[in-house]
């Protein structure tokens, strides 16, 4: 075979593959501004969030966003995991998983009754008794990071929300028939949070 031909085809599958990579962007286009033009920056909480002072789990926490409650979402991206928001007239972080775009969402999360979300309420926990570890995380005897630890429950394991307390960021969970607290930043409501 010349060179002429190898130099050839080697031109032309290098043509083919600008072309193909060419084609898929401007199918992809479309949806890709789409996803990006969103412009409501309304969002219902769909548990109980606790808002932070900064996009991560060591951030002091300011409030606690109550299940189905209105935020306004910043229009800067999301930051290990947390999307900026204000709530009250207070800024702050929450965790970006826990926001739905309208009150049906957090209806359909919530089943038929969610807890109503007002100013002066206190703020409801979850909506459902059962959560995932979203990573590896101890459950403390305390509602403290310097608590002492009662077990660690490894990325995926399934706990139940007990409702004694909710206090500093942890809630009181069931693990395994281990009563304790767990931190509620990294409990998830779906199982396919886990890993994200």
């Amino acid at each position: 075979m010349s060179a002429f031909a190898m130099v050839n085809r080697r031109t032309v599958s290098k043509a083919r593959a600008t072309l193909a990579g060419a084609l898929a962007a401007l199918i992809l286009a479309p949806a890709l501004v789409a996803a990006q033009t969103t412009t409501d920056p309304t969002a219902y909480a769909s548990t109980a969030l606790n808002m932070r002072k900064g996009p991560g789990t060591t951030d002091a926490i300011l409030a606690i966003v109550p299940l189905g409650a209105e935020v306004l979402r910043g229009s800067g991206a999301a930051t290990n995991g947390y999307a900026p928001v204000t709530y009250n007239g207070l800024s702050g972080w929450v965790v970006d998983l826990g926001l739905v775009g309208s009150v049906e969402e957090v209806t359909a999360a919530t089943g038929p009754d969610p807890v109503p979300a007002t100013e002066n309420s206190a703020p409801a926990l979850y909506s459902a008794e059962v959560r995932w570890a979203l990573r590896p995380l101890l459950l403390r005897g305390g509602p403290d990071v310097s608590a002492e630890p009662i077990a660690t429950m490894p990325e995926g394991a399934v706990v139940t929300l007990t409702r004694e307390g909710a206090e500093n960021g942890y809630v009181t969970v069931d693990y395994d028939g281990l009563h304790g607290w767990a931190y509620a930043d990294l409990l998830g409501e779906d199982e396919s949070m886990v890993g994200l």
